[in-house]
This record gives C-alpha cells, structure tokens and sequence, in this order.
C-alpha cells in the first residue's frame, strides 16, 4: 500500500477537513471515528506516516490507540499529531509526549491550514518545539453546600430517562444551571446527591463547552485516578454539553457505566449531543439578567467539582 494517513476522529466534519489535509499532502487517507476501528486499521495495514487522532474516541480511548501504537516497534516511525478541546487533557498530553511518541498538539478547532503546516514539517523531519504549558481549570474547590438544587422538574427527568434508555446506559444524569447558584439536577440508576463526586469528569465539559468520552477510565492515564472512578461510581463516561440558546454552555448530559467499559460509538455521541440541545431548548433560563446568572452559576458548579487528579504514571 503507498504512504498513507490515519485519521481517528468521531465527529464526520471534522474528520472530512483532516482527511482533506492528509490527501492534499498525497497521503492514501484512512478513517475511524472511533478507537477500537483505528487499532484495527492499524493491524491490517501497519504503520501509518501519519496518524491523526482525537485524545478522546468512543470505543478505545485516543490514549489507548497510541499506547497500542507505540507497544510494537514498527509503530515509532509513525509521526502523531493529536487533538482535544480540553486545555487539561491536552496539557497531560504533553506531559507524557516522548512516552506515547506524540509529535504535535493542537486544539480540536485547529485550522485546516494550521493542520497542514504542522503535518508538512513532520513529514519533512523537521522537530517541533514543546508546546507551551496551558493554563488548567481552577482548581479551587468549594463545599458543595453552596450549590443548592432547584426544584425537581419533570422535562428534565423525562430527558435522562429517555437517555439512558437509548443509549442502553447503566446511569443517566444531567445537570443544569438555573442562576444564582442553583441547579436542576436529574438522575436515573444512582443518586442524585451523589452529583458532586462525578464532577471531576464533568467539570471539564462545563468548561470547555464540548463532549468527552472517556470509554474506560481504568485505563486512563489521566481519569483513572479521579475520585469518581476511585470510588467504584464511574467506569465509562461520554458527557454533552447543555447549552442556551445563544450557545453558552449551563450544564451537562451524561451516560455513566460503573462497572463496565462505555460501548457508546459515534452514533450514540451525536444522539447524546441532540439530547442535551434539546434540553437547552424545553428548559428556559432564568430572566431578567440571564446571561449574568448563567456564568455565575455555571462557575459554582464547576468550583463545586472535585478536581480531576490523576495519580498514576506514564505507563
């Protein structure tokens, strides 16, 4: 087979703008849109010149495939460019660059010409500097005692249930931002009140806006050690934004395996994603001063989170 490129990603216009990268660099593209297909490609036609992979792929995590990448000898001509919305997850990245043999890094929303430069010097030999350090979430954290929860309202309870039950999730669970510190809080398969512990996870889709998966947090070098997963509450993990109408984001929708690896593919993304618009659209904010309570007590939440710790070492 001619060179060619590898590009996991799940989200398909995504993918088609890297794909469209890799073949105007007259790299032979093949695509994934999740981890277990990218270890498959990999064993069929070997190593790629270039493999361009989301940290975060439903199935098999990013992490994963490099991990598996990397395991055999043949995998270190590879050049590796990943990506993520999340500063923290592209930070540790970094940390761990020359163990996973990462070559670049570079925010999801990268332009295609941005993808290109970088791709093009790695495929001439050129060596990239480290990126810079990113600045990571807040990492104060506040009693959860100041987050009160609103009232209970049957929409929201609707949507987690009929969330779980399609995504065929052991435990659904939203949270959603109502101004001045109080929250709508909906759970099916664990208890409501547990919330605050699975914010480790969380936290970062409040933040950052986007949605994460993580299929197996025992394997994650970054999530295996948050106080969620170390509790035994959360194995697998895929969590969607809430967003308003004007697109901030006031809280999230998650499916939750505890016990078992997260098989949600692309497909059950993209419906979970659908699902969490749709309660940003049944569920009105706040008025007068919207856009002011919102940013307030969306920040509660995320200070209300346990910080992701990972306490693990490169493995």
């Amino acid at each position: 087979m001619s060179a060619f490129a590898l590009v996991a990603e799940p989200d398909p216009a995504l993918s088609a703008a890297q794909v469209a990268v890799v073949d105007a660099l007259g790299l032979v593209p093949l695509v994934a849109q999740d981890g277990e297909r990218a270890i498959w490609l990999l064993r069929r036609f070997g190593t790629p010149a270039l493999l361009v992979t989301s940290l975060s792929l439903p199935v098999v995590d990013g992490f994963e495939v490099l991990d598996w990448l990397r395991a055999r000898i043949s995998g270190r001509g590879a050049k590796v460019i990943v990506t993520s919305p999340f500063p923290e997850l592209r930070a540790f990245a970094g940390a761990l660059r020359e163990h996973l043999g990462i070559s670049a890094i570079l925010p999801r929303n990268a332009s295609p010409d941005a993808l290109r430069a970088v791709a093009e010097s790695l495929l001439k030999g050129e060596e990239l500097p480290a990126p810079h350090s990113e600045a990571a979430l807040s990492a104060s954290v506040n009693s959860v005692r100041s987050m009160q929860e609103a009232p209970r309202d049957p929409r929201l309870d609707w949507f987690v249930r009929s969330a779980a039950e399609e995504l065929h999730a052991s435990v659904a669970l939203a949270i959603v931002a109502q101004g001045e510190g109080r929250a709508l809080v909906s759970a099916v398969g664990m208890d409501a009140r547990r919330w605050p512990v699975l914010g480790g996870i969380g936290r970062h889709v409040l933040g950052a806006g986007e949605t994460l998966v993580v299929a197996d947090a025992f394997a994650h070098p970054f999530f295996q050690g948050d106080v969620s997963v170390m509790e035994g509450l959360v194995r697998g993990f895929a969590a969607a934004p809430v967003l308003d109408a004007a697109g901030r984001t006031r809280g999230m929708l998650c499916v939750i395996e505890p016990k078992a690896r997260l098989r949600i593919g692309p497909e059950g993304l993209v419906r979970l994603a659908e699902r969490a618009r749709l309660i940003g659209t049944a569920i009105p904010t706040l008025e007068p001063g919207v856009g002011r309570l919102l940013r307030a007590s969306r920040r509660r939440i995320i200070e209300a989170m346990p910080d992701s710790a990972p306490i693990s070492s490169p493995r």
